[in-house]
């Protein structure tokens, strides 16, 4: 993959937010009463109490930018996203062992493994996601999204939260259905903010199913985006997943595959 296009895709980024506005109880910051009923029309929507007594989701996956196929293969996960494993079409493994990126073979052609194995199941969950510890969100008010108006939430950070503490994300509410409509967000992966928040993009997500009362999406579009238009112009990006369902967990199919090369953060050299 070329150095622009890892780019593009990492400017992807990994991503959650809420929204809804009202007067907060009594006894609760209007912060804190905004998320809590704002996640909770969201997680209902999507069937969060249903997800969380499953152990892992498989599907296949597909993820095109900039013209280019740029994985295609299967990708398991557990739905706490502690662990991840992806197989793909060349016979590349990538694995995510609760800390740890790894690549097999050594010498596979992936790049971005770290970031392919904790953005794409993050973007499956964000939906049971969205109250997650060390998170801060508030209401954003009505933003433009093609043609019409949503609620949307902006979601923040605590210092080391994840890779980059330092994104943002805004998260669209449709107001017909109350499911996660889409995602605006910036990537500081690699980058500052001041440098991130020149190139702001977003996904839409469409293609619902209903798997054992989760309701998830199966395809997404990638935008480019601002405050003032919301998505605009043509997708610069598609991801698309099959066969979605759940499965059982065995920890040992997440560890390091042998012969693997590690992938660290980037600019983090291994020792």
């Amino acid at each position: 993959m070329g150095t622009n296009l890892l780019r593009v895709v990492w400017a992807i980024g990994v991503s959650a937010a809420l929204g809804l506005g009202g007067v907060g109880c009594a006894g609760v910051s209007p912060e804190r009463n905004f998320a809590e009923r704002f996640a909770g029309s969201i997680e209902a929507a999507h069937g969060a109490r249903a997800w969380r007594s499953k152990q892992a989701v498989r599907a296949g996956i597909t993820v095109d930018f900039g013209g280019q196929r740029v994985l295609d293969g299967t990708i398991r996960f557990d739905t706490s996203l502690e662990r991840v494993r992806m197989e793909l079409a060349d016979g590349s493994v990538m694995t995510f062992d609760g800390k740890e990126a790894w690549v097999s073979p050594a010498d596979s052609a992936v790049e971005g493994a770290r970031f392919h194995l904790l953005t794409w199941p993050y973007f499956v969950a964000v939906p049971m996601k969205l109250h997650d510890p060390g998170s801060h969100l508030t209401d954003a008010g009505m933003l433009p999204l093609r043609g019409g108006e949503m609620r949307a939430g902006r979601l923040t950070f605590d210092p080391g939260i994840g890779d980059s503490p330092d994104d943002w994300y805004l998260v669209y509410r449709d107001p017909a259905t109350e499911r996660l409509a889409a995602m605006a967000y910036i990537v500081t992966f690699g980058t500052d903010v001041e440098q991130a928040e020149k190139e702001p993009h977003a996904i839409t997500y469409s293609g619902w199913e209903t798997i054992d009362g989760v309701t998830l999406s199966t395809v997404w579009e990638f935008w480019n985006w601002d405050h003032q238009r919301g998505v605009h112009g043509e997708p610069i990006g598609r991801v698309e997943l099959s066969g979605l369902r759940f499965v059982g967990y065995d920890a040992s199919d997440f560890l390091a595959p042998s012969g693997a090369r590690h992938e660290p953060l980037p600019g983090v050299a291994d020792p």
